[in-house]
């Protein structure tokens, strides 16, 4: 089918750098962007905390273990908040999405947090079916910082649990046995209102099979309002490379064993239609988790980072910050963003071939259903009431689709 299967969506604009340039632009001219107001996109704020206070084996993220309080830092992002508050930007209207990622953003005290969502609270407008999330570790939770997320308009948590196995949670460095972790995740899910979801990580050494049916059914005991589903990546500087450089973990090379072991999970978790897949990496129960912050990314949304490490764009103005005192800015013309929101649709299950329509043109569009009638013929994708539909194999393959998909139409246009 494919050499090597690519498990990361970033890998596909990856191309586009060859062909289409990347402008550096001046801060000021970006602040004056925002005090002219912008396109009515879909809109998130992406909050970054890049600190642990338990080191993952296999991360590589931003993030470094924390080592005391972090008041100055939950200063930091309060202030942002305050100064991009009183933007044009921010006061015309309102955000659909607020996501708290990391590092671990619940390792802030009750009152670092309240410092952080009393500066959202005056400086954010949210619209009315808003989504606002925290990423998580089991550990860090409990019902004060429940409640006070709770107070201040927190309506979806997401969990890394990895594996409820007791092999896994070793190998991930978990925290909890199996069974303390299903109680914990059980009593957050009684106390919350609102999505919980969890990350589950497939592929790890020695993993049995009826391992991940095992976790699967677990989630659906529980009710999970989704989970995604990762197979394990071996990222450069990572406790886990590290031990396999010095040959104190083999890892499983056998794309085989990692392809029986990802459509067990689904088998398992969507076989009484209860669960569905919603995009490449995450089952959702149906009437539960939208996600809807990953829809803004990929259809094209502005992404407003805040915090060190963070990564986001406006409009066609790409953005990171590399530390409190110092961002990169970048412009970005139509094609790249045209392309971006392509890859950005392939990330999902079902695609509706009217938006592909009216996204690229007339011999782009032609490149696109060439290579879709050749995922056809494999097996990898069908068409259903307009609408392209992966397979299990073509939602395994999805990155390499994706990836493909683009290379195809941007070598198509750019090899003279």
């Amino acid at each position: 089918m494919f050499d090597e299967r690519l498990r990361s969506h970033h890998i596909s604009n990856s191309k586009l750098d060859k062909y289409l340039e990347k402008k550096k632009i001046r801060e000021e001219d970006f602040y004056k962007m925002l005090d002219k107001g912008v396109e009515d996109n879909p809109r998130a704020i992406y909050v970054h905390t890049p600190y642990c206070d338990k080191i993952c084996s296999f991360c590589n993220l931003n993030r470094k273990k924390l080592d005391g309080k972090l008041g100055r830092y939950a200063k930091y992002i309060a202030d942002e908040f305050e100064k991009y508050g009183r933007t044009k930007y921010f006061k015309q209207r309102s955000f659909e999405v607020i996501y708290f990622g990391g590092g671990t953003p619940t390792v802030y005290n009750l009152q670092e947090l309240e410092l952080i969502f009393k500066s959202i609270k005056k400086n954010v407008k949210l619209s009315s079916n808003y989504e606002f999330t925290f990423e998580s570790t089991l550990h860090n939770l409990n019902k004060k910082k429940l409640e006070m997320m709770m107070k201040y308009g927190v309506n979806r948590i997401s969990i890394g649990i990895q594996t409820f196995s007791e092999v896994g949670r070793k190998f991930y460095n978990r925290t909890f046995t199996r069974e303390q972790a299903i109680e914990k995740l059980k009593g957050i899910k009684e106390y919350f209102k609102g999505d919980i979801c969890i990350d589950i990580i497939y592929n790890y050494p020695g993993q049995k099979d009826q391992d991940i049916v095992e976790d699967a059914k677990i989630i659906k005991e529980i009710g999970i309002s989704s989970s995604s589903f990762y197979s394990l990546m071996v990222h450069e500087g990572s406790n886990l490379s590290m031990d396999i450089k010095e040959k104190k973990v083999k890892m499983n090379e056998d794309l085989n064993i990692e392809k029986k072991l990802h459509d067990l999970f689904i088998k398992e978790l969507c076989k009484d239609g209860e669960y569905y897949p919603l995009e490449l990496t995450k089952l959702a129960k149906k009437e539960g988790d939208n996600y809807q912050y990953i829809k803004v990314r990929n259809s094209g949304g502005d992404t407003f980072p805040i915090g060190v490490g963070a990564g986001g764009n406006i409009g066609n103005i790409n953005i990171y910050r590399m530390n409190k005192e110092e961002t990169f800015f970048s412009y970005r013309d139509n094609l790249y963003k045209k392309y971006s929101i392509l890859s950005g649709f392939m990330q999902f299950p079902k695609i509706e071939l009217k938006e592909i329509k009216k996204l690229l043109s007339e011999e782009e569009y032609k490149c696109f259903i060439e290579k879709i009638l050749e995922y056809r013929s494999k097996g990898l994708v069908e068409e259903k009431d307009e609408k392209l539909i992966l397979t299990n194999d073509g939602i395994f393959w999805g990155n390499n689709i994706s990836n493909e998909i683009i290379d195809y139409i941007v070598e198509s246009f750019f090899k003279d």
